[in-house]
């Protein structure tokens, strides 16, 4: 629940200010330890402010009329910093709010609100009910990825070049099978690849390649280990999965044991059709050529109903094209 203004005073004035402390003045008052001087609730002219790692982070700006105030907010970079905003003033970097309307939307706080010439973060607008007023507040852009008609015609063109080096790792799916390598590091959540920097490097370089070196045999090897990755992970990840525990020796397991459970996966991982093999494989050449998402950085909009798993908060095409401008 968000802290109207009166509560905020009301807080204030029941924080004694520190006696024979001489690093708060009458206005400051500490909201924890009194060595903590980074960390205050300070009294302005015209508004009040909690201070973090000695930063405004949030200030509650004093109302122009009895039914509704504001506060202008400014986002954490750090995450020590943003548990302390979160602790403190029950605002994070993507709040959930209860609006005039009934309906509930996110306000993101984007601590790089500088570079797109905002001094806040945002400035919202509340009833003294603690319901938002979209309609008078704002806050700082995030920014999502969206293909460009070019980023869809290089992730067809690469696809089409390598038709018929995917069709020949479905041809050889069955021994890819037989010498599948399970492990629950490759099973387990975020785990992507057990290739080496060194190849994905080489592989980058040879699909931004045009044309591609498909005469090349280093090319051919190379591209036979990073098809026999790709299914040693999609195989651990289905057995994980299905059943994780086959992928885990037990402190007090027999050797038949182990050999029933490495069974099982092996089971598991037979039943991989060759269309998800080529689905996954396709997906990790677009993703070695980095061209599996899109170029184009877009505003996701003010205060969203949820927020996409993957977001940015600086528009880095812009940041290029003004680095470019300054050279």
């Amino acid at each position: 629940m968000v802290m109207t203004y009166q509560q905020v005073v009301e807080k204030f004035n029941e924080i004694k200010k520190p006696p024979r402390s001489k690093k708060y003045n009458e206005f400051q008052r500490p909201l924890r330890r009194v060595s903590e001087n980074w960390l205050m609730l300070q009294k302005d002219p015209h508004s009040y402010v909690f201070k973090i790692g000695r930063i405004d982070a949030v200030r509650y700006l004093e109302p122009e009329c009895n039914d509704k105030f504001q506060v202008a907010l400014r986002g954490m970079a750090s995450t020590f910093d943003e548990q302390l905003m979160w602790r403190y003033t029950r605002f994070h970097g993507h709040n959930k709010l209860l609006t005039t309307q009934g309906t509930h939307v996110i306000a993101p706080i984007n601590p790089a609100y500088g570079q797109q010439g905002k001094d806040f973060s945002a400035l919202l607008t509340f009833t003294n009910a603690g319901l938002l007023i979209p309609e008078e507040s704002w806050h700082a852009d995030i920014y999502c990825l969206r293909s460009t008609e070019e980023d869809k015609a290089r992730r067809k063109k690469l696809k089409v070049d390598l038709e018929a080096y995917i069709t020949l790792q479905q041809f050889k799916l069955q021994s890819l099978k037989e010498e599948a390598k399970i492990t629950h590091r490759l099973g387990r959540p975020f785990a992507s690849s057990a290739l080496s920097l060194g190849a994905r490097t080489r592989m980058f370089v040879y699909l931004n390649e045009d044309p591609l070196p498909l005469e090349s045999a280093e090319f051919a090897l190379l591209f036979d280990e990073v098809a026999r990755d790709c299914f040693n992970v999609l195989a651990s990840k289905r057995v994980y999965n299905t059943n994780s525990k086959l992928l885990y020796r037990g402190w007090n397991s027999n050797p038949s044991e182990e050999d029933d459970k490495r069974e099982q996966a092996e089971d598991i991982a037979h039943e991989i059709t060759p269309e998800e093999f080529k689905e996954s494989l396709t997906n990790k050449l677009l993703t070695l050529a980095n061209i599996n998402k899109g170029s184009n950085y877009v505003p996701i909009g003010q205060f969203p109903n949820a927020l996409p798993r993957t977001y940015y908060l600086i528009d880095k095409g812009k940041t290029l094209e003004k680095e470019a401008q300054k050279s």
